[in-house]
């Protein structure tokens, strides 16, 4: 007969749980070189390189690329990247060219929200669609830093629109792809 658990072994299990979980959630996640690869880096520390101004237009927040140009909104079918700002109380911020320090990155995974007619309230709070499949975006935000251009705070980048099978965050490979010409991720130490 196993004796049983007592209040501080409990509490310890508790602590350890959620020391591990809290160390999840600070650690900064690798995003993966390419899709053919099971090699993943560390960005943290390295930088983007805008090489050409951007425009966030008055009222938003961000401005997005796709396939290496500028975007209004963008196609769900295609990886794709935003540069954000800190305020949409502006009328109209253009984002110099410049380098841009990652000092965190987030993996992110995003549901798409639709305006549907109501649902039975079992299959709302399942987060599925009317098909029984939820759709989201796998990817991550890059916190940056630049004194000279603080109000530009993240570069946020998300692989395709997929059903939870085929989501995947997308590859550097696909993160340069989509940045084009417009600017450039680099690894720490490049």
């Amino acid at each position: 007969m196993k004796p049983p658990i007592t209040g501080r072994l409990l509490k310890r299990s508790l602590t350890l749980l959620t020391g591990l979980i809290l160390a999840g959630c600070l650690g900064g996640a690798s995003v993966r070189v390419d899709s053919s690869a099971n090699r993943y880096l560390d960005l943290v520390g390295g930088h983007v390189q805008l090489h050409q101004p951007l425009q966030v237009e008055a009222g938003e927040a961000r401005v997005f690329l796709q396939q290496g140009r500028v975007r209004q909104g963008f196609g769900f079918y295609l990886p794709h990247c935003s540069f954000e700002i800190r305020s949409v109380q502006h009328s109209g911020v253009a984002i110099p060219p410049g380098r841009f320090e990652i000092t965190r990155v987030t993996h992110v995974l995003t549901e798409v929200v639709q305006a549907r007619p109501v649902k039975i309230a079992a299959r709302f709070l399942s987060g599925m669609d009317g098909n029984g499949i939820s759709q989201r975006f796998e990817g991550y935000h890059f916190r940056l830093n630049s004194a000279r251009h603080p109000q530009v705070f993240r570069m946020s980048c998300f692989g395709v629109h997929a059903v939870p099978p085929d989501l995947d965050a997308p590859t550097l490979r696909e993160i340069r792809e989509t940045l084009g010409s417009i600017g450039s991720l680099h690894r720490p130490g490049e």
